[in-house]
């Protein structure tokens, strides 16, 4: 799942990271067709019972519980942003990348849509299923202003 590039993990922000976090979340759940709650909840009883298992941070938790919660809506928004791509038919990385991206446009006031781009950018970079981030661009891009 890794696809370490010139911008290595090292030189990312603390919210690129959760966000990435996020994906690697909502990733795990997909791949083993369990709800992201029951990822989530699993990583909270990880993280009481082991106090050397890592932390999930508060705005990683936020993004899954919000993809998850509104997944239909994205999806549907994705899917018409995507022209000539199914959602489900997308690489299940890029597809939770654009998920997170595309919440945190329509319902994160704080996060700007070319700031949630850019950062889906980054993360797609990072740990992508493609080296090719225009895909991700393209469609958050045609999504946000379907959504305006």
């Amino acid at each position: 799942m890794a696809n370490q590039q010139s911008s290595g993990p090292d030189r990312l922000t603390a919210r690129t990271k959760w966000r990435m976090r996020a994906v690697e979340i909502l990733y795990e759940a997909e791949s083993r067709g369990e709800s992201a709650k029951r990822v989530l909840a699993e990583r909270a009883d990880r993280a009481f019972t082991d106090p050397e298992a890592p932390r999930l941070p508060k705005y990683a938790e936020e993004l899954v519980r919000g993809v998850d919660e509104y997944r239909y809506e994205l999806d549907e928004a994705i899917g018409r942003a995507a022209s000539g791509w199914a959602v489900e038919r997308m690489p299940a990385v890029d597809r939770n990348v654009l998920r997170v991206a595309l919440y945190e446009i329509i319902y994160v006031e704080d996060v700007d849509t070319p700031v949630a781009i850019k950062e889906a950018m980054r993360v797609a970079e990072q740990i992508g299923s493609s080296d090719d981030t225009s895909f991700v661009n393209a469609v958050l891009d045609a999504a946000a202003k379907a959504e305006e």
